[in-house]
């Protein structure tokens, strides 16, 4: 079985590494990591790309034995109806947790912007907190009740890993999932509405 190294790697090259082992044709493979974040970014790829993972303790770190699952047309189509649902195309790509350069009031309009979200008649698809904007998402953020409420509508919420990590909040987000440069990109170049705040 082929072994990935990724041990060490900042983000997004373990889960870059996954998808090139799994675009090459590799049905079963392992990925070796060492912090929480890759692990689940490559959870989150696979759960997206038809793969299962399994994860076992490994040297200060995971080994994560993933195998390649047989198309199922089946449920394709009980996806369709949910992506037929979803709500726009936009999203919303927030890095900063302020609007506009004045501290004090730019702190009131993002709480004001994001409260008033879930009453919008047309929901944004997703929203990507990057940079300062992942103290929204983590512990003691004003707005993680409204952010909450998006998430349960089915706008989709993820926070910068590498941010995360970078303001020690890893272990305090509170809504929504951690996402990697490479989700990030790929986002932004879904053909989605991109709205910067």
């Amino acid at each position: 079985m082929k072994i990935i190294d990724a041990r060490g790697l900042a983000c997004p090259e373990p889960v870059l590494l996954t998808k090139k082992a799994v675009d090459a044709g590799e049905k079963e493979f392992a990925v070796l990591v060492d912090d929480e974040i890759p692990k689940e970014n490559i959870r989150k790829f696979c759960d997206g790309c038809n793969c299962s993972m399994v994860e076992t303790p490994d040297a200060g770190g995971w080994k994560l034995t993933i195998r390649q699952k047989e198309g199922c047309a089946a449920c394709e189509e009980l996806l369709e109806p949910t992506k037929k649902e979803s709500n726009s195309r936009v999203a919303f790509f927030i890095t900063c947790n302020k609007i506009g350069i004045n501290d004090e009031l730019g702190k009131i309009l993002i709480e004001g912007f994001i409260n008033t979200l879930p009453s919008a008649t047309n929901k944004p698809r997703l929203l990507m907190f990057l940079n300062e904007g992942v103290h929204l998402t983590t512990e003691g953020s004003p707005v993680l009740q409204s952010l909450a409420k998006l998430a349960e509508l089915g706008v989709e919420i993820r926070s910068c890993g590498t941010c995360l990590d970078y303001y020690g909040l890893k272990d305090k987000l509170r809504v929504g999932t951690i996402t990697n440069m490479y989700d990030t990109v790929e986002a932004l170049t879904s053909g989605d509405v991109i709205i910067k705040i």
